[in-house]
């Protein structure tokens, strides 16, 4: 039935509720679903095309690739535990702190690029990438603080 409620007992006797359209975690899972999705398209971008989209959208020039590309494998491990974590029963305590320090981190260093005038030459293109990017990131440390109440944590 659409939208029931249904309860899952594990082992201890204690009854959990299964992933359904009133399950009070979807704002979390959804949080954890965009931005994995982020994480992947961005560090797939600095892992394929480490210089090509960067200088294109008036990033400064580096003279090695691999310290993006490095960036760039951790931005799509950290997207596939995102969207891992977004599929399970229940989402713990664990991928919720990794969720909130995760894309605090990221946040505050595009902050402080931003601030530091690093990123001074960017185009309008890559402002408005840098803005989305640093928007979802901000969503995505600050939106899951709320799912470390005790009423919502299973661990």
């Amino acid at each position: 039935m659409l939208g029931e409620v249904r309860l899952t007992c594990n082992r201890e006797s204690t009854c959990r509720m299964a992933y359904t359209l009133t399950d009070p975690l979807t704002p979390l899972r959804n949080v954890l679903r965009v931005t994995g999705s982020t994480a992947l398209l961005l560090g797939g971008t600095m892992l394929i095309f480490p210089r090509l989209i960067l200088t294109e959208w008036g990033a400064p020039e580096v003279e090695v690739n691999w310290p993006l590309r490095l960036a760039g494998a951790f931005l799509i491990t950290l997207g596939v535990y995102y969207l891992l974590a977004a599929n399970e029963r229940t989402v713990g305590t664990t991928a919720t702190v990794t969720c909130i320090v995760g894309n605090g981190l990221l946040a505050v260093v595009l902050l402080l690029a931003y601030l530091q005038q690093d990123l001074a030459n960017l185009t309008p293109v890559g402002l408005a990438a840098l803005l989305i990017i640093f928007i979802i990131a901000l969503v995505g440390a600050v939106a899951p603080l709320r799912y470390l109440r005790a009423e919502y944590r299973d661990d």
